[in-house]
Order: structure tokens, then sequence, then C-alpha cells
């Protein structure tokens, strides 16, 4: 035996092969029956919103008060990317964004959120007196793949929550539930509305009335008797047990009379009013269960396991009440991988036809035998590696299929030939595997270079397309160590004895017609050079007429569609418009269900998904089709009628995207430091964006100015009252928004008492000047006779991107066209923006276009290494700078194929082809390093480098073209999915176009870089 020689290392030790051989198909089947499945993989998310409060402030005052004090502090955060922050009248958020650059995010993005925590703790005494918070939301990117709404019409909002509370404790017994959030529950509440002219005929300040109340339902300690044996507390009874309790509270009036409260208000239960967020599901009110799963677990298990309890829960809910569950990620994660693994066998069928009708019966056996082998021993990786079944590590796999039967048909191909050349099966395995393995083994690191921008470019995506570049790297080498190691074993075992001898085995019409082709090109080499130059030409000349694209759109049946009212208006409002939708989508065909979330956003079912902040004017409502195209024609037909019956509302109906979340199709930011300017600036970037034909729903960030009305207080008459502003706004505060005096306390629950005006008086602006301000005697006055009220427009919302002030200008775009084109087809008007800018302006795009040019541009700060390592590995195997600069040159063949195809099929040049193009690039040099070494080992075996080149070109065909014709037919499953489509047409035409020039264009560059002439050949390669 040689040393080193894989080949007959296993043929000496067959019961050990045969032993590993079965290992690898256990321990393979085993792994996949218990890897994870999800729809796409999860990633980090590097986001942090905090949430400020402030009330009474203006968004002004949040901004300078509140906000930038905190800003400047995080600034100091490590892997800050950037902190964009919005101040609205009473609140405030913050984003603090981390760096996509940062290396290991799982394990450092915990950590840096406890710095957060603790920075903003240091300055939390310098915030103003009355900031509430700040809070912070570190599990924002926590996914619940489940949502239930509880619902049932006849029933009170605290009877919902209650058969909500008691699922949930049923759910978290589940060890495959981490846990279960409520959704939409409304907190109880006891209100008291006061009538002004009842509490002035009766003389009873408000005041009086809020301390009776207090002080009669205060917890306090009573003391103790303790002996010399036993301690005995003394408890003072008469704390608030129900509503009507309340009401018989004695209050005592300025004429010395006793007044219960029910004499002096209206006391009522109620829930919270404004409300924060509600839901509704098929149009009905609801408290909604969202459930996460464990780490570890399997959303598969998860839905089998929450879906089985809660139909044993069902009988034991209360008579008239229904779960329903609104939202089934499991449902689309087996949707989707089912398809999937249905493409994967009929990938696998084609390349098995292919490998048969090529190969022959029995080489074609023994090249579908190493399928298991590889297949088994990759799954084997992925649950080493934590790579989950989902939609990329499966396409991985069907991508990489054409190229896992290469290197056995290399083997196998060459055992025959050496058979046919006298040899027995042993010593034909020896010597395929002694001048193929080498050459082989680069050519597969050289493939998976091809694939490295994916794990070098410091992005999100190294982490989101991990699947890709892991799976195939891992199928690659693995394929090549099954063709040395086990491929012989079973060629052996399957080959027979002994083959006609044949002292020419490629001298056959075919082959003859073949080497005529080749000769020609040889001869006519400056000819052939120039035809391929001239499709490079023709390539670059259509290659501006295909568009560009970051993610496509997903095929899942349901829609997102998003409603916001201007800036300043009611829940009320908003509440109406919730049901306007309901009658909208109650009377289409084609829904299955849906659910609205009224002032907040959907729950994260899946992680790639763009989450609204809070807000009391929007509305996000999850809608369920049959099918793809009753989704696609319900989203045209819900923006029409929304257009035309609900004419009060912007509205979105989105398609769920693939990939990073993005709040619109296209977005750009600008930033200064004057507002005035900035609105400006922002009006002629909405003016270019607005006047493109393909443009809709062009928006601010800043939503527009609010309605307010400024009181002008008299201080000195204020003062000789004995009131301050604080306790005049406190009061105010109390009467029209209502504020809590005490709590009634029932079991668990700790429902607020709040003191109000009466609906009438408190929701008339026009009332205003006459609400009651109680004074220190007892006594009131009416607001209009301590200040002048004067109507005014305010900011609704303040952006800042990194303490800047900003405005994001956004526009919608229709699903078939492409953000990155019309960021191409504006810029010239937007640069003629730019170049009027003041110094300290910028216009820059942003969202998905800036992820975009951030991923590009990690993925050119990757290509020097990725042309090193390509580099060193040919010149590892090929010794000669020559020839590796030979190989490198023909890494662009794939590109000229690639760019005809897209063209003709009109499909986008989208980040995951581009990907594919640069695989592309490694899977041609893999073929030409093989086929150079070829001529190489002709030549040293005494060839003439003339006869070499075209003789190493006969030999390599089969193997070549069976290669790709595998890798081709592989991809049809593909052809027709919304995210690998576009790269499996690239990379079928890139093949097919670089697997012809292999063939016949790098034997004429070879002719031509070394001056290869028929005589007299060469004896020695330099």
């Amino acid at each position: 035996m040689t040393r080193y020689n894989l080949a007959e290392w296993g043929l000496r030790r067959p019961a050990l092969t045969a032993y590993l051989i079965g290992l690898i198909l256990l321990t393979g089947t085993v792994a996949f029956l218990n890897l994870g499945q999800t729809d796409m993989p999860d990633w980090t998310m590097r986001n942090m919103p905090i949430r400020v409060l402030w009330p009474g402030a203006s968004a002004e005052q949040m901004e300078q008060q509140v906000i930038d004090k905190i800003e400047r502090k995080l600034q100091d955060t490590p892997y800050l990317d950037n902190l964009i922050s919005a101040s609205k009248p009473g609140e405030a958020w913050i984003w603090v964004n981390l760096e996509n650059t940062m290396t290991d995010p799982k394990g450092k993005v915990p950590d840096i959120w406890y710095q957060v925590r603790k920075k903003v703790s240091d300055i939390r005494d310098t915030l103003p007196p009355g900031v509430q918070g700040p809070y912070f939301n570190d599990e924002f990117g926590d996914v619940y793949p489940l949502v239930y709404g509880v619902w049932g019409d006849e029933f009170s909002y605290a009877e919902l929550k209650d058969q909500a509370d008691w699922l949930r404790e049923e759910l978290l017994r589940l060890p495959i539930v981490e846990k279960v959030v409520l959704v939409g529950a409304q907190p109880q509440r006891v209100y008291l509305n006061l009538s002004t002219a009842r509490l002035g005929n009766l003389r009873v300040s408000p005041l009086a009335l809020t301390d009776a109340i207090a002080g009669h339902n205060a917890m306090q300690p009573a003391g103790q008797i303790e002996n010399a044996g036993d301690r005995i507390r003394l408890r003072i009874d008469g704390q608030f047990a129900t509503a009507d309790d309340i009401g018989r509270v004695p209050v005592r009036a300025a004429d010395g009379r006793l007044l219960a409260v029910s004499d002096l208000a209206e006391v009522t239960t109620g829930y919270q009013d404004p409300a924060e967020q509600v839901m509704r599901v098929n149009g009905h009110r609801a408290v909604g269960l969202a459930i996460s799963m464990a780490a570890g677990g399997n959303v598969v298990d998860l839905r089998r396991d929450v879906v089985a309890l809660m139909q044993r829960l069902e009988p034991g809910m209360t008579l008239g009440m229904h779960a329903t569950l609104v939202a089934d990620e499991p449902q689309v994660v087996t949707h989707t991988l089912n398809k999937f693994l249905v493409k994967l066998a009929v990938a696998i069928g084609i390349v098995l036809l292919v490998s048969y009708a090529t190969l022959g019966l029995r080489s074609g056996l023994v090249v579908a035998t190493a399928f298991p082998l590889v297949l088994g021993a990759t799954f084997v990786a992925m649950q080493a590696l934590d790579v989950d079944l989902q939609r990329i590590s499966l396409g991985a796999l069907i991508i990489s299929l054409g190229l896992l039967v290469d290197d056995a048909i290399i083997i196998v191909e060459m055992m025959l030939v050496k058979m046919r050349q006298g040899l027995d099966r042993f010593h034909a395995a020896s010597a395929a595997y002694t001048s193929t393995s080498l050459p082989m083994l680069t050519g597969t690191l050289v493939t998976i270079a091809g694939f490295l921008p994916i794990a070098l470019a410091h992005s999100p995506m190294r982490e989101f397309m991990f699947g890709l570049y892991g799976v195939i790297a891992v199928a690659l080498l693995v394929s090549w160590l099954v063709s040395v190691l086990f491929t012989p074993y079973l060629a052996y075992r399957m080959l027979p004895a002994r083959l006609d001898h044949h002292t020419e085995v490629y001298d056959t019409p075919f082959y003859r017609r073949l080497r005529a082709l080749v000769r020609a090109c040889v001869d006519r080499r400056w000819w052939t050079l120039a035809a391929v130059a001239g499709l490079c030409a023709l390539a670059a000349l259509i290659s501006p007429q295909v568009e560009k694209q970051f993610f496509p759109l997903t095929d899942r049946p349901d829609l997102i569609v998003e409603t916001w009212l201007p800036e300043g208006s009611s829940f009320a409002a908003n509440e109406a418009l919730a049901k306007d939708i309901d009658r909208l989508l109650g009377s289409e065909p084609g829904v299955v269900r849906w659910a609205s979330y009224v002032g907040s956003d959907t729950p994260r079912i899946f992680t790639d998904l763009w989450i609204e902040l809070p807000a009391h004017n929007v509305i996000k409502t999850y809608v369920l089709t049959t099918d793809r195209p009753t989704r696609d024609r319900l989203r045209e037909s819900l923006r029409t009628r929304i257009a035309n019956e609900v004419p009060q509302a912007r509205a979105r109906v989105n398609v769920f995207p693939f990939g990073i979340p993005a709040p619109a199709s296209i977005e750009y930011r600008v930033t200064g430091p004057d507002k005035r300017r900035l609105h400006d600036l922002a009006a002629q970037v909405r003016s270019v964006l607005h006047a493109h034909p393909q443009t809709s729903g062009v928006r601010y960030s800043w939503r527009g100015p609010v309605a307010t009305v400024r009181a002008e207080l008299d201080h000195a008459r204020l003062a000789a009252l004995g009131l301050s502003a604080q306790r005049l706004g406190e009061s105010l505060d109390m009467l029209l928004s209502g504020r809590p005096i005490t709590q009634l306390r029932q079991g668990d629950e700790t429902i607020d008492v709040m003191l109000r005006l009466t609906d009438d008086e408190r929701t008339r602006l026009g009332y205003l000047p006459n609400v009651p301000v109680p004074l220190a005697d007892g006594s009131s006055l009416p607001l209009g006779q301590l200040a002048q009220l004067q109507p005014a427009l305010e900011d609704g919302v303040i952006s800042h991107y990194n303490r800047v002030p900003a405005i994001m200008v956004y526009a919608d775009l229709p699903w078939y066209v492409q953000p990155l084109d019309i960021d191409v087809q504006i810029k010239d008007q937007l640069d003629a923006i730019r170049a009027r800018l003041p110094l300290g302006y910028h216009v820059e795009i942003a969202g998905i276009g800036e992820i975009s040019a951030e991923i590009d541009e990690a993925i050119g700060a990757a290509m020097p290494i990725i042309a090193v390592v390509i580099v060193t590995l040919l010149m590892v195997q090929l010794h000669h700078l020559g020839l590796t600069a030979l190989v490198v040159a023909t890494a662009p063949l794939g590109l000229i194929g690639v760019l005809f195809t897209l063209w003709a099929v009109d499909l986008p040049l989208g980040l995951v082809a581009r990907l594919g193009v640069l695989a592309l690039a490694g899977i041609t040099m893999r073929n030409t390093v093989i086929l150079v070494d070829q001529i190489r080992q002709d030549v040293a075996a005494g060839l003439g480098r003339y006869e070499a080149v075209i003789e190493s070109t006969v030999r390599r065909f089969r193997p070549i073209v069976v290669t790709a014709a595998a890798a081709i037919f592989a991809l049809i499953p593909l052809m027709n999915d919304p995210f690998w489509g576009p790269m499996a047409y690239a990379m079928m035409g890139g093949l097919a176009l670089a697997t012809v020039l292999t063939v016949l264009f790098v034997p004429a560059l070879y002719a031509a870089c070394f001056r290869v002439r028929p005589s007299p050949p060469s004896l020695v390669e330099d």
C-alpha cells in the first residue's frame, strides 16, 4: 500500500469499512429525525427598545430634557452602531442598535444589554422629577410561534382574562413551553365620575373627596400587643372589598354635612380608558396568548403538544368562550419543510437518473450508494453545528447535490479507465486515488472558498445564511472523503472483476468528434478567445437591464395589514377603524382568519418580522388566506377598498418578506441640526420620491403636528390663592384624564380607583374653561378665571439619529419593483439635493438599501482574503504561477451565463443569487484545476504538451459534463421557489455556459498562455 492511500486502506480493511458505512447510515438517520425544524433560520436580534415616560411633557421637552441625556450616556455602549429615538408628548422610545459586524452575537448581546441598563441607571438621578422609567425591553427578539385568541361576545374583558389566565397556567406545565404572554388584556378600573355642578351645589371640594376615600382605604399598621407568651396584631377593618363600599364612604361638605361618595359622584366599574392596546379575532374582542418555545425545542413538537393540550382543555372552558389559533407558525414550517423534502427527493432522483444514464447501471449504482453516506454524515454535522432543517439548509443540500456526485463520478470514471487498461479492481482503485484525490481535494476546497463570503462577511447575513455555507462546506468535504474511502470499496464490490481491454478507451465516434472540436479550438485559439471576449462584452451590456434585489417576498399565504390614523387621533377612532377593517375582511372570500392588534403590533411570530412600536394610532392586522393566489388577489383588493371605503386611514397591505426586516420598501434618512431646515430638505426628498411613477404612500417619520391647548397662567393670582402650577396641573390631570386615588384589592387583582369628570364634561373642548380647580380652602374656581387658554400646534414626533435630529422619508413599491432599482433611478435627483446641503446636513439611504450596501461592503472586504485562500490552494496543488493565474482567469466565466439567463427570464440578481455567482466561480475553478492538473500529469508521463491539452480535455469531458448536468438538473425543483428561484436560474445558466467554456475555452486559453504548438511537443512542464 502506498502511503496515505485511503482507497487501499479501506479495501484492505473491508470489515471496518463496512462497519463505518453502517454507522454513518445509522447515525445519519437518527440525526435527521432529531434535527430542529423552522421556516427560516433564527438570528440574534441586535436591537433593544427603551421606553421613557414623562407625563405632561411636550415632544420637545422629552427630546431635550430626557432623551438627549440618555443618548449621550449610551454613546459609550460597546459595539454600538447607532441610536435612534422618537420623542412624543409624554413618552419617548430609544432604539439601541448594535453593530452588524460583531462576532459571536449570541454570547455578547446579553452582556451588552446589561451594560446598557447599568449605564442608564447611573444617570437616572439627573433626569427631571416625574420621569417614569426608563423601561428596557431586552426580550424584544423573543419569538412566539403560536398565538391563541380567547373570545366570547357575551363576556367581559375580566372574564376573558380569567379564562386566559387559566389556560396560561396549564400551558406553562408543558416542558416545551418557555413562557406565555397575555396580549390585549384590559386592566380593570373603578371610576368616580364627578359632576362639577353637583360638587358646586353641595359645596364639596374634589380634594376632600380624594382625602376621604384614600384615608378610608389606607393600609396602615395599628400596632400589636406582645406579652410573655403571645404577639397579637391589631387589624383595622374597613378597606374596600367592592365598588359599592367606595360609594358608602362618608365625605364632609363645607357646611359640615356628611355625604356619601355616591351622592357626589357616579361610581362605575370598567376598564382602562382609553385603552393602550386591544386585540380582535375575526371581529371579536379577545385576549391573546402568545406562546414561546423553550430553548432546544422543535416548533413542530411545540404545536403538537400545545394543540393537544388545548383540545383537552376546551371542554373545561366556560360555555360560550372560544380559543382560536390565530398565528400558527409551526404549520407554515411543516408546509415549507414538506415541500422542500419533496424537492430534495426529486433532486436526488434526478441526479441518480443522470448518473445511471451517463455511467451505466453498475457505475451509477456505486454513485447512488455514495449519496446516503454523504447525506448521513452531513446530517450528523448539522446536528453538531446546531443547524436546523429549514429553507436555507435544505436549499443548500439541493444546491450541493450535483457537486456531491462529482468526486464519486471522477473516482468511478478513473477506475473504469484503469480497468479497461488492464488493471484489476484493487489496483485500479489505488491508481484512481493516486491520480485524482489531491486535485479533487484542491477543487473541493476552492469550491468551498467560493462560499466563504458568507462566513467571513461581518454582517447579520453570516448568521442568517450560515446554513448555506456550513451545509455546503460540510457536504463537499464529506463527499470527498466518501469518494476516496468508501466509493473504491463500493466499486470493488459492485463493478465486474474484469473489463474488456482497450488500448484507447476514448477511440469512439463521439470522442473522435469531440477531439476534433477541441483541436479546432486550440488551433484557432485567438478566434476562440475573441469569441469569449465578445460574450463578456455582450454580458456587460445587458448587465444594467438585470434588476438588483435584496431579498424577495415569501410564498406564505398570509398578509399583514398596517393602518395608521393621523397623529393625535383618539384611541376610540382607532378602534372604530379596526371595526371597519373587520368589516372589509369579513366580506372577502378566501380569508381563513384574521387578528387585529389595535395600538400595538402583532407578537413576533418569527424572527425576521418588522415590529412597530406601540402607538395609539396604529393597527396591525394579521390575515391568513387559503393559498398564495388568494393572498395576491386579496392584497390588491384590500388596497383599493381601504383607500375608497376608509379614506381617513393610511394603509399598507404587505406580504411578509424574507431576510432582515424594514419598515418600508425604500427609505431615506435626512439629518441636520436645524429642524425647520430639516423639514424643508425632507420635503425635497419626499417630492422626488412622490414624483416617481412607481412609488406610493410617501410619508415622514415625523407624523405631523398635534393639537394642544396652552394655558397661560396668572402666577401672581395663583400664589394669592395658595396654588402652584404643579398643583394646578395635578388637579387638571386628575379631573380630565383620571388619576388613581386608591386601590380596590380583590384576590390577586389590584384595581385602581380613578377620579375624573363625567364623560360630557371631560370630552368637550368647549367645557375646558369651566373645569373647576380646587383651592386650598376647599372651594374651587373655573380654569378660565386662572389662565388664558390658547389653541396651538406642536410636534407630534421628533426623531433623532445618533443624537442628531432626523426625518425618515418612506415610500412603498409594487411587489415586482426592486427598491435598489428605484434608488439608482432617482440617484441624480438626490445627488442634486446633496450638492446643495449645508455643512452638517445629510441625505442617506436607509433601511433595505443601507443594509444591502453594508452587506456588499462586508462581502467586498472579505474578497481579498478569499482571493489569497484560493490562490494559495492553487499554488499548493499546481506549484506554478502561470497555471494558477490561468485557473483564476476562468472564475468569471459563469457570470456570463448568469447575466444572460436572468435577463432572458426577467429575474432579479438578488443577494442570494449574488452568493450563487461567487460559488459558481469556485465550481468553475474546480473543474479547471482538475483539467489543468490532468494536463500536467499527462505531460509528466511523456505525452507532448499539445496532445496532452487535447487528450486531457477529452478524458475529463465526461466527469465534467456529468457533474454539471447533475448539478443543473438538481436545481430544477428550486426554480419555482421565491427564495431560491433566482439563484437556481443563475447557477443553471452560469454552470451550463461555464461547462461548455471549460471544455472549449480553457484548452485554447492554456495553448495561448503557454504557446503550445503541435510540433515540436514540449517534454517537460515548466
